[in-house]
């Protein structure tokens, strides 16, 4: 049974509209994403020059902590330290080093993610790291834990190698009181950590990019429609 030129039509018009409809989508996403984390990066390189807070046992409220500049006094609890495993830095993989600060004067935590090191040749060689003992002040950013998790079944930590890092599963595993935010560690030096916590290039012009983009091919499926429609 032949199709009439007419429901030929149509139905290339259908299909035309809702790849326009896909495309508009997309761009929309595109300029939500370019807002939000355009505004984060702003946030948090106005944290970066910001008079720090000192962060204490006291403070709970992770919406009054996060992204700030901070210090933390306390010592370090060094045989608690995890390697934060599958990260990056210049093609090169390495852990994140994450050690929690015991606050003077009290027993609650706060996880110093104190920078990345590359990763040894061997997954079974645990890593070393310089840890000053005493009392020390650690300078930094706050940051959230963890709170999405894509693999599709999450493997249990191998000892101080962990995948992710949530604040329910340290808590639990740890059996330590952590403040709800991790300190990315920007003072101190002679440790062989590399500190490099981002690009200094917003990201909301990437994101525009990504919605003209949407928008170009959006004009190219109208164009093609249009033609289309001519065709018998």
């Amino acid at each position: 049974m032949s199709i009439s030129p007419f429901k030929r039509r149509a139905l290339r018009l259908l299909l035309v509209s809702l790849l326009v409809i896909a495309c508009l989508v997309m761009a929309r996403f595109q300029l939500w994403r370019a807002e939000t984390r355009g505004e984060r990066f702003e946030r948090e390189q106005a944290a970066m020059i910001a008079t720090p807070v000192a962060l204490s046992a006291q403070q709970r409220q992770r919406d009054e902590l996060i992204d700030r500049a901070a210090t933390a006094r306390g010592h370090w609890l060094a045989d608690r330290t995890l390697f934060l495993d599958n990260k990056i830095y210049r093609s090169r993989p390495g852990y994140y080093v994450l050690t929690p600060l015991r606050l003077s004067g009290s027993d609650a935590v706060v996880v110093v993610n104190r920078g990345w090191m590359v990763a040894p040749r061997l997954r079974s060689d645990i890593p070393s790291v310089p840890t000053p003992a005493g009392e020390i002040e650690v300078a930094g950013v706050t940051r959230g834990f963890e709170t999405r998790i894509f693999a599709l079944q999450e493997s249990e930590p191998e000892g101080p190698l962990w995948q992710h890092l949530r604040e329910a599963d340290y808590r639990q595993r740890s059996g330590l009181e952590p403040l709800p935010v991790i300190l990315l560690q920007t003072s101190g030096e002679g440790d062989g950590l590399v500190r490099d916590w981002g690009s200094a290039d917003n990201p909301r012009t990437k994101h525009y990019g990504y919605a003209a983009m949407w928008l170009v091919f959006a004009l190219m499926a109208v164009a093609y429609g249009l033609f289309a429609w001519q065709k018998k």
